[in-house]
């Protein structure tokens, strides 16, 4: 008994990674004088064994997974020790375990967590009838015990090291492999690149079928990425929809054809459940040392280079320095747009809409404008949508809607008379608010709500058709009035069209704008004033410019008109001078 516990302590200190279990076991069955012993992990949901480690007297086994219903080692699952001293075979036919083993005689007991709990099971087999000594009863246990704090530990690394759905390294692990990496090479003088990988069209594929499916896509995709993975590039889940692949020994000129292979690899549609899935993925890509000194910013890099790469027409960027320039204006840009939020410094242009056949103002159209006191005027197609993309589209919106109904009772003190509705663009993210008629009535209080219209683009109503519809229809039941904007460039249809509560189309003004000179343009003009005819609604024409614009467009029967031959967004000031 002491020589045989001084063997197994040896074993034991050997212990720290399933690599431990196969010496352990050798002893184990030198000791007791059989030809075959195992430790398998169980799986609770399945009660499926995986074999960590199988020693055997006719040489090693490679790890294999069974399922435990009908085998010697199914009592394990109650937690109870199963002995079966001969003929286990015969016993249990289906046993693909013992078939493998040719084993006659079975001993097997569970292996429980240190807190309690099935984790796994050890098992005993021989090529002849097995009669255990005493021993083993008070050896048996010890090795459990030791195996169930090991299995208990890799569980648990598993969970914080490990991505669940895709078995790859979750985002945690990987930023320790890249800063061993980036260690290796700075030492080595070798070059090491990464590239940061994003499935297109996941979190539409996931709201659409469910997140049972999208888990089996994340894994199938996972699968496709580690079968083109070569050499030692190691391949992680960073989060969502996005992976990383670390590249040791690339350089940076050498990331094209990496790029291209992780991309081909998602070509073929992924068939699931009846279906076929296109995934798309965009790649950005940046090197160490040329792009970034350490592991985080060399992550950062590759991230830059991705948002870059979902607007290129390959979908994939390599890092460069114009990147880090924009993204540190950018930065700074939200930055100095927050502040001026806070303090109230943007301010509202105004843009007369006119009657075509009287030329008679008929309204306005109220746009934000923001001058920097160190950097000028920022354009609105830069601030605009920089608020739309970091979370700050909400609070400039309630800023223009307040300013907006401030300086309408501005003018009426002014006995400025507006005639009218002044309108106030709405974005893509403040319909996501199902009480937004309820925020705007409260931010507009003190003005008829006749006197304000919503401006829509075609786009953001069909981006959730059907809160679209209750929402607009919840703006004209209160008074309201709704113009979709930029109508003709999105893509929704007569359908949709008439259900949504709006009493304007505003033709975009690229068709205006190029109608004179492009039949396709007219035609495209011409029809969307008949459709609006034919729906009882207005039509605004965007961006006139010149005598033959109004001739042309009152000539096709459009209502009103809006652009620079009419006058430019001027402040509040001016617009009255010359308006009311």
């Amino acid at each position: 008994m002491e020589e045989a516990l001084r063997q197994l302590v040896a074993g034991f200190q050997e212990a720290g990674s399933t690599r431990s279990f196969t010496p352990m076991l050798k002893r184990l069955a030198s000791i007791l004088d059989v030809d075959h012993a195992l430790i398998a992990e169980i799986e609770a949901t399945t009660r499926q064994a995986l074999t960590l480690a199988c020693w055997s007297a006719t040489g090693p086994k490679d790890p294999f997974t069974y399922a435990l219903a009908g085998t010697a080692s199914e009592r394990v699952l109650s937690q109870e020790a199963c002995h079966y001293p001969e003929g286990v075979c015969s016993l249990f036919p289906e046993d693909r375990l013992l078939a493998r083993l040719n084993a006659q005689g079975y001993y097997g007991i569970p292996i429980l967590a240190p807190g309690g709990g099935l984790i796994g099971l050890m098992a005993l087999m021989h090529n002849r009838p097995l009669q255990l000594p005493a021993l083993a009863k008070e050896i048996m246990p010890l090795v459990a015990l030791q195996a169930g704090a090991e299995l208990a530990r890799q569980r648990a690394d598993r969970q914080t090291l490990w991505d669940s759905v895709t078995g790859l390294p979750n985002r945690r692990h990987f930023m320790t492999l890249l800063e061993q990496a980036c260690d290796e090479a700075r030492q080595a003088n070798q070059p090491l690149s990464l590239l940061h990988l994003d499935i297109q069209r996941f979190k539409e594929i996931n709201d659409l079928h469910g997140h049972e499916i999208g888990d089996r896509l994340l894994a199938a995709c996972a699968e496709r990425l580690r079968h083109v993975a070569e050499g030692d590039e190691r391949i992680a889940r960073l989060s969502g929809d996005e992976f990383s692949v670390l590249l040791p020994g690339h350089a940076n000129g050498e990331l094209s054809g990496a790029m291209r292979r992780y991309q081909a690899a998602m070509e073929e549609p992924i068939a699931l459940e009846g279906r076929h899935f296109k995934m798309v993925v965009c790649i950005g890509a940046a090197s160490f040392p040329y792009h970034a000194p350490d592991a985080s910013q060399l992550l950062q890099a590759s991230g830059i280079a991705l948002n870059h790469a979902k607007q290129a027409r390959r979908h994939r960027r390599v890092f460069d320095d114009a990147m880090a320039r924009a993204l540190q204006r950018k930065e700074a840009l939200q930055a100095r747009l927050t502040r001026a939020l806070r303090n109230q410094q943007l301010t509202l242009h105004f843009q007369p809409q006119v009657d075509l056949a009287s030329g008679t103002l008929t309204g306005a159209e109220a746009l934000c404008r923001w001058h920097d006191e160190e950097w000028g005027w920022v354009s609105p197609g830069e601030f605009i949508p920089l608020a739309e993309e970091r979370g700050l589209i909400n609070q400039l919106g309630h800023q223009v809607v307040r300013s907006a109904c401030r300086q309408l009772k501005q003018w009426e003190a002014q006995e400025r008379h507006f005639p009218g509705r002044l309108s106030i663009n709405l974005s893509a993210q403040q319909l996501d608010n199902p009480q937004l008629t309820n925020q705007l009535l409260r931010l507009s209080n003190g003005i008829l709500p006749r006197q304000l219209g919503f401006e829509i683009t075609e786009t953001a109503l069909m981006r959730t058709p059907q809160q679209a519809i209750r929402i607009t229809r919840e703006l004209q039941g209160v008074g309201f009035s709704l113009a979709i904007d930029d109508f003709g460039t999105g893509y929704s249809s007569l359908n949709y069209l008439k259900r949504f509560a709006a009493d304007t189309l505003k033709i975009d003004m690229t068709f205006v704008h190029d109608m004179l000179d492009s039949s396709h343009d007219r035609a495209i003009v011409s029809t969307i004033i008949a459709m609006a005819r034919a729906l009882g609604m207005k039509t605004v024409a965007e961006g006139v410019e010149r005598r033959e614009h109004v001739e042309l467009l009152c000539e096709l029967g459009c209502d009103q008109a809006q652009g620079f031959y009419y006058g430019r967004p001027t402040d509040a000031d001016d617009f009255a001078d010359k308006w009311l």
